[in-house]
Order: structure tokens, then C-alpha cells, then sequence
């Protein structure tokens, strides 16, 4: 039996057949080489950063290998209150104990013995003797989940005993202005840091044209390259892409640019992503009033937030878009350029805030320095090519 698309594109696990090697920006390493010295080093915490579904998670299975590592998220720690002890449960180790006392009760009547049983809590040192012995590593990802407080505690834990020999990666997204990693005190000199680029359109690429190749497929260089762009940077997309194009009902030995965009929308089908659209075009609460709209040049009405989210998802898709280059697509979107630069500021300041209050899945943008960073690629994805638009944009 030949390999089915689901054999050769990963989007979910370890993409074995379709991995691809980059070059760490500003070395002649390659990310693999950069963490393999960043683990060697002994002393030092290593901190993996770089945009969401980039293949931060992909990169630690490849130069670790998914048996020695020791995966939590900052999620995990959200209401756990003592580190080891979340650490020692992920790793089946109980982190407490029973103990008896008994305690006699004599009388000129009766002798009674009563026998009490307390808990006690065992030390890290049981953790830790289990990742010295069996050489484990662990990988905290999505370390931005946690919360501020337990961030730093969780760093200065590691500060402790990552002098002693145990291996740590911290894996987080960038742009963040909390970052208890970069501007602890403690960690300083401390920290070897691998920022991983958002991928370009060739790399991209190579993952199609690796796929394809095993499944002894051609398809056309422009379409290979539409399909790196509507990855928007990321290999998980791009693999997410390549897949649901097999699992259309067409004939996948020939691909054509609809079935490139039909795979696009079958992919947006379940993503969590509805009530976050929903927040953001409610914006913040109007006490009655009616915001103004303003008319595209395609003849719809729009209110400000609204606006926002349809220019994010204009081409070309991009994950960094500053306020000047966001106010020239404002420019050619609206008839009669009525809005302000101090509008659409105020308006991204007004979203940072209900961000900030929301669950972490709703964390899919950062505006910093008159600059939006999407932080979340998938979201951007969503809003591009949901099923049900008018749904959306209504």
C-alpha cells in the first residue's frame, strides 16, 4: 500500500518524513546545533522563543527526542501552588506521604489505643533524583500561560538547581512586555537564548515539495508557493494545508488552486476561534450609544473595530503590521479618509485591555509600541478564510 497524505504531512505530531533544518538569523548554525550547544552547557537555563506554530515544540522532540523529555505548559501551573510538586505528579511521583503515630490513652478503667495518621510532603530532591538518574530534560511550553507570579517563582526555582546539572527549556512567544524570564535579576548571565524567525516562503516550501515528492505527486511551483503564503510563517499551517488536501473528495493527484483554498476554509471548521472574533468586534461597552460607521470602498458599513479586524486580514497576511502601514490599508479600504492614527490607537489600546482580562486563548494579538504583533498565527489564519464569512463580518 502507498503512503496516504496523513502518512507524510504532520501537523499534530512529528513530522518525520517532511522535517525541515533552518539556519539560526545571524549564525552559520542550525537551530538543531544551537540547542544541541545550549544543552551541553551546563548552568544555564536555555529559552526558546519565537511566534506561535512556528515549530518551537517540533524543534525540542527533534534534538531532545520526545522520550527524554519531561513536557508541561504554563497552563499546568496555573492553579498549582508548588512547583516540584506539579512536576513530580506529571511524572507519576508522589510528592506525599502517610505516617502513623499511636498513642495510648490509660485510665484505672481501660486501656485505648488511638492510632493517627498525618500527611507529609517529600522534597524536590525526589524529582530531581529521578531526571538525574534517567537523564530527562524538562520543556515548559507555553510558558506565557502562566501567571506573572508563578513565572518568577518557576524561574527562581530553576535558577537553583539548574547550577546543579538539571536541564531546562522554557518555551514562550515574543513581543511579550511580562517577560519574568529576560528581566529576572537572578537568571542574568544565566540564559541562553534561541529566537526562532518566522519561516520564510522557501522554507515553507520545502515542506510541501518533500510531501509531495513521497507521495509521487507534482504540482505547480506557484501553487506550492500560494500555499507557503496562506501559511502565514508556519510549518504547521503549511502542513495542516497539504494534508486537507488529500482529505478533500477531488482527486489530490492533481491539485488546482480552488482545492488549495477549499483545504484553507475545511480547516477553519474547528477552530475555537467565533467567541474571540465576537469580543473583538464588540470592543468595549458603548453605555447605549451607537458607534460610527464608516463605508468601504466595497459598499459595506463598518464601526472602527470591525474595520481593524477586516484589514488584518487583507493580504498579504502579516504577523507584525506597524500603525502606518495598518493606516495606508485603513486608506485604501474607506472612502473619504476620515479616520485618525489617535482613532485606531485608541481603539488597540481599548482591545489590549479586554485581551488582557480574557482566557489565554483569547491572547492572539499584542499592540506594543505602535506596532500589533499577532501572536497567535492561527487566529490570523481564522480570519482570513472562515467558513462562514458573512458570519463573521456581520
Amino acid at each position: 500500500m502507498g503512503k496516504s497524505f496523513s502518512d507524510v504531512f504532520k501537523p499534530a505530531t512529528y513530522p518525520q518524513r517532511t522535517y525541515v533544518s533552518r539556519i539560526s538569523k545571524g549564525t552559520k548554525y542550525t537551530y538543531e546545533e544551537r540547542l544541541k550547544q545550549s544543552l551541553q552547557v551546563e548552568g544555564y537555563l536555555t529559552y526558546i522563543v519565537g511566534p506561535s506554530k512556528i515549530g518551537k515544540t517540533v524543534l525540542c522532540e527533534n534534538v531532545i527526542g520526545k522520550e527524554n523529555m519531561i513536557c508541561m505548559t504554563g497552563n499546568d501551573f496555573s492553579k498549582e501552588h508548588d512547583f516540584w510538586s506539579g512536576v513530580g505528579k506529571k511524572i507519576g511521583i508522589s510528592m506525599s506521604a502517610k505516617v502513623s503515630e499511636e498513642i495510648a490513652a490509660i485510665s484505672d478503667i481501660e486501656q485505648k489505643s488511638t492510632i493517627i495518621t498525618k500527611n507529609y510532603f517529600a522534597t524536590k530532591e525526589k524529582v530531581l533524583q529521578y531526571f538525574y538518574e534517567y537523564q530527562k530534560v524538562l520543556v515548559l511550553d507555553d510558558f506565557h500561560y502562566a501567571p506573572p507570579d508563578i513565572q518568577y517563582d518557576i524561574a527562581c526555582q530553576l535558577k537553583e538547581v539548574i547550577r546543579n546539572g538539571f536541564k531546562a527549556v522554557i518555551v514562550s512567544l515574543p513581543y511579550r512586555s511580562d517577560d519574568t524570564i529576560r528581566l529576572n535579576p537572578d537568571l542574568t548571565g544565566r540564559i541562553l537564548i534561541i529566537e526562532i524567525d518566522p519561516w520564510k516562503e522557501d522554507e515553507l516550501k520545502q515542506i510541501a515539495n518533500k510531501g509531495f515528492s513521497e507521495l509521487n505527486i507534482k504540482v505547480n511551483e506557484k501553487l506550492i508557493s500560494k500555499m507557503a503564503v496562506e501559511s502565514i510563517h508556519s510549518p504547521q499551517l503549511m502542513q495542516s494545508i497539504c494534508l486537507n488536501i488529500g482529505l478533500l473528495p477531488e482527486n489530490a493527484e492533481i491539485i488546482t488552486e480552488e482545492m488549495i483554498e477549499e483545504s484553507c476554509r475545511f480547516i477553519c471548521i474547528n477552530q475555537p476561534y467565533a467567541d474571540v472574533v465576537r469580543v473583538l468586534k464588540a470592543g468595549p461597552p458603548t453605555r447605549g450609544q451607537q458607534r460610527l460607521r464608516y463605508t468601504l470602498q466595497d459598499g459595506s458599513k463598518r464601526d472602527i473595530y470591525s474595520l481593524v479586524l477586516k484589514i488584518l486580514a487583507d493580504n498579504p497576511p502579516l504577523i507584525e503590521l506597524p500603525l502606518d502601514e495598518l493606516m495606508e490599508r485603513i486608506k485604501k479600504n474607506v472612502k473619504d479618509n476620515v479616520i485618525k492614527p489617535q482613532k485606531v490607537k485608541d481603539s488597540l489600546k481599548n482591545w489590549q485591555k479586554i485581551l488582557e482580562s480574557q482566557a489565554s486563548l483569547y491572547q492572539v494579538m499584542e499592540w506594543k509600541d505602535d506596532v500589533i504583533y499577532m501572536l497567535d498565527n492561527m487566529f490570523l489564519f481564522y480570519i482570513r478564510w472562515g467558513l462562514n464569512e458573512e458570519r463573521i463580518w456581520k
